[in-house]
């Protein structure tokens, strides 16, 4: 039992580093969300008319507002500033991407499924339950009491 213990203890200590996988989430959804957005701005128009097709109202408009949301979202991400609010955007955004685009393929990515819609909102669901991190986050540093 000591050994056990003594394992689970030396486990325990890894709570002095739990700012280091937030921060490996938002740089990778930074690089994920920052070329999903830009990569629309070249497609708008091809991208706007897909919305239209699947029946969304005013899909322009919708279009800049998926492409602020994405790489808007990403920037404040990298950053670390307002994290918390920035995912919840990013989460509906990816809810009706998995929804209206690849939940009719079934869950596998090779097929254009839901797998990574439903990955980065897990991600994204992290980040809104813990924030940006300590240390190598904006939001850190401007709430800290110093």
């Amino acid at each position: 039992m000591k050994f056990i213990l003594k394992i689970h203890n030396s486990l325990k200590s890894f709570e002095r580093v739990d700012f280091v996988p937030l921060l490996f989430l938002r740089l990778y959804l930074f690089y994920v969300l920052w070329f999903a957005g830009v990569g629309k701005i070249d497609s708008f128009n091809k991208f706007s008319g897909y919305l239209g097709t699947l029946g969304v109202p005013l899909p322009d408009i919708f279009t800049w507002l998926v492409i602020l949301t994405e790489a808007g979202g990403a920037v404040l991400l990298l950053v670390g500033l307002f994290v918390r609010w920035a995912t919840i955007p990013l989460l509906i955004v990816m809810f009706f991407a998995g929804y209206l685009v690849h939940y009719q393929n079934g869950w596998p990515h090779e097929a254009n499924g839901i797998e990574f819609a439903a990955i980065y909102s897990l991600m994204l669901l992290s980040l809104l339950c813990f924030g940006g991190g300590k240390y190598l986050s904006l939001d850190y540093w401007v709430s800290s009491k110093n």
